[in-house]
């Protein structure tokens, strides 16, 4: 297992149902991944914004205190998303960030006209790059044996681009200008894979086997959620014209890809994801008034049935008629809402234990 204390973060059962997992395989039971506080348990919190989202020493010591505090059930393992809200890496490329709330950060547009993205170079030399770079140099520093972390939010094309001018400038420009915009966002991905391969490589210091994303699953390898939220606003035929490429440079740069499918507006590019024979797992997530999970069975199906692994969010008590309608094989559930018993008798049916 490599070095003294990785047995305890990665044991060899859950290691083999993951990889069996990422590689598609056969599962008597769906994989259940789940968390809770121990009892008694109180985080560190703060109510400055500032130093709830910029002082390192509060960050890397709330983080280490939490994953000290939880019980992990089932495939869970112990790990630190590098958090700096879901536009992290909008801010990497200049885009102003807001603080809203510790769970939330907005990125406000950098740019009014395509003309000023195409204009502007895009590096890795900002301020929020090198914030984040070293809370993840910090995170590593403690992480041997540990924990695992994760890389912060890169986005995906779409977001990016809306992010830095507007969405609705965005779309207008995908129809008047496609060529620039197509321009603009090559660019971006090459800043994504630059950054990727960046943190990737400092993450792998930490000297743990494989790697995770910020869903929290662990892989035998890289691994990224990919996203392309925006792209519900367009369609089919331009998300195959525009976003497809990208996605698949994406997922040659990673072990073990993923993709984050967020929203009934990205039910329509399900398709052109499915045909993508590289992509190895699939997190369904309805949204916001929709994520009863009994609504979406003939849709989980055709995710399993072109081979994909899935990954759904789920209470406890939609589990078993989840496995009844859709089959245990390739599922991953992550159990939330739920309490800390109803998760220990889900995980003790399912012979996934507490640590």
């Amino acid at each position: 297992m490599g070095a003294p204390g990785q047995a305890n973060l990665l044991p060899r059962a859950v290691e083999a149902a993951l990889r069996n997992w990422w590689d598609g395989g056969s599962q008597e039971h769906p994989l259940i991944l789940a968390t809770t506080l121990k009892p008694g348990a109180v985080l560190p919190a703060t109510d400055d914004l500032n130093r709830h989202w910029l002082d390192q020493d509060f960050i890397i010591a709330r983080k280490l205190h939490e994953i000290e505090a939880t019980e992990h059930y089932g495939v869970a393992v112990p790990y630190h998303y590098v958090d700096h809200g879901s536009s992290a890496m909008a801010g990497v490329i200049g885009c102003p960030l807001v603080f809203v709330d510790p769970e939330t950060i907005w990125a406000n547009p950098r740019f009014e006209t395509l003309d000023e993205v195409l204009a502007t170079d895009f590096t890795l030399d900002s301020p929020i790059y090198a914030h984040i770079r070293e809370l993840t140099r910090r995170s590593v520093a403690h992480a041997r044996g540990h924990h695992f972390v994760a890389p912060f939010a890169l986005e995906g094309m779409s977001d990016l681009m809306a992010a830095l001018y507007g969405g609705e400038n965005f779309m207008m420009d995908l129809i008047d200008r496609p060529a620039d915009v197509a321009h603009a966002m090559t660019r971006l991905k090459e800043l994504w894979l630059r950054a990727f391969a960046d943190i990737s490589a400092l993450i792998k210091t930490a000297g743990n086997p494989g790697g995770i994303g910020w869903v929290g699953i662990w892989a035998p390898g890289t691994t990224f959620p990919l996203q392309e939220d925006v792209s519900y606003s367009i369609s089919a035929e331009m998300f195959r014209q525009f976003l497809i490429p990208h996605i698949r440079d994406q997922i040659a740069a990673m072990d073990c890809s993923f993709f984050h499918v967020d929203g009934l507006g990205m039910i329509p590019h399900l398709e052109a994801l499915l045909d993508i024979r590289e992509l190895r797992a699939i997190q369904w997530q309805p949204g916001a008034g929709h994520e009863r999970l009994d609504q979406w069975y003939d849709l989980l199906r055709k995710i399993l049935a072109a081979g994909k692994s899935l990954q759904v969010y789920a209470r406890a008590e939609e589990v078993e008629p989840l496995v009844r309608n859709v089959g245990a094989d390739r599922l991953l559930v992550i159990v939330r809402d739920s309490t800390r018993d109803e998760i220990r008798r889900l995980a003790d049916r399912h012979h996934q234990h507490v640590r």
